[in-house]
């Protein structure tokens, strides 16, 4: 009797395999947004700043020590809290879709007599990138602004940034940068290919439910994000720069003599035209280095704690009628 009372309330606790990825996805986008966010700041305010050629770079230190004498410490905690209603959806919205995409290509490769784990992973990577890019856009544009202000007056919290954006230069603005983050799904469709790949050379292929371990989760997740990374930076640094373009412009009208403003980018391609000539190759890497120093690790905690969450919610959670 007590067996049965057992099962029965165990039931209501079962969770599908798309809760389990999208509850996993957002526990690791939590951890990352609260333990990376100094080094995304850094990172942003890097990759908006405009520097002629010649010009160069400010060290990554100095521009720690600047921050931490002119603003304080809690400048480098700007944007958690959009931060984190970024990368929790993010990461859930990305991991889900990605799982689902996997059985559907998967399904539709098999059938004409043809498999491709690589092809299946890339096209489910790419697939998964565009829908949570397309839904998160407007997040990771009041993302941009709330680190790149100097004070707390421009905007006091990310529901304020939305109704001054909104209200100043449209709903447009809000999704400024979402055309690059596409451009930039070649990241994804790098990393998650690669980290497949990489998992599935550490497997030994003893047993079809074999678990990898932590190292060898690090060690997959380090290597195809810093591949990754490398070769898709550019594309980072333009999504940045048009997500802050407003806001950098009102800034440059009062801090910058008429002889030195910087006119604000068009579109993509003004975008990029204009930063390879004001700044050239250089200007597209700008902030590459506390990007990796942020990336890697973020990388590797995000990964790492969505498989054992994953692997512990299928455990004592999962439906086992929906595997």
């Amino acid at each position: 009797m007590m067996n049965k009372q057992s099962q029965k309330n165990k039931s209501h606790l079962l969770l599908s395999e798309s809760q389990i990825n999208s509850i996993a996805g957002a526990t690791s986008g939590f951890l990352v947004s609260v333990l990376v966010s100094p080094l995304d700041v850094l990172k942003t305010r890097i990759q908006v700043k405009r520097l002629p050629k010649g010009v160069p770079d400010t060290p990554f230190l100095v521009v720690i020590y600047r921050l931490a004498q002119r603003e304080g410490f809690r400048a480098f905690y700007k944007g958690l809290g959009v931060t984190m209603l970024g990368y929790v959806p993010n990461w859930a919205i990305y991991f889900s879709t990605y799982q689902w995409s996997k059985k559907q290509y998967a399904s539709i490769l098999s059938s004409g007599h043809y498999e491709n784990d690589v092809l299946t992973n890339l096209l489910s990577s790419i697939t998964a990138g565009a829908v949570a890019n397309t839904v998160i856009a407007p997040m990771w544009t009041i993302r941009t602004r709330m680190m790149t202000q100097s004070n707390y007056d421009d905007y006091r919290n990310a529901f304020d940034a939305a109704r001054k954006i909104y209200r100043t230069e449209g709903l447009y603005a809000l999704y400024r940068g979402l055309v690059p983050s596409m451009l930039g799904l070649i990241h994804v469709g790098i990393q998650f290919p690669l980290y497949e790949y990489l998992k599935k050379g550490c497997l030994d292929g003893s047993s079809p439910d074999q678990r990898l371990s932590t190292g060898h989760i690090i060690f997959a997740s380090s290597v195809s994000k810093l591949i990754a990374s490398c070769v898709a930076y550019p594309h980072e640094i333009v999504r940045s720069r048009l997500q802050d373009a407003g806001h950098a412009q009102a800034v440059q009208k009062h801090a910058l003599t008429p002889a030195t403003q910087f006119r604000e980018y068009k579109n993509v391609r003004d975008a990029v035209q204009t930063i390879a000539k004001d700044e050239g190759l250089r200007g597209f890497y700008r902030g590459l280095v506390p990007t990796l120093i942020r990336t890697l690790p973020a990388a590797v905690l995000t990964l790492l704690t969505y498989e054992k969450m994953k692997d512990f919610l299928g455990d004592n959670f999962g439906d086992n009628s929906t595997k």
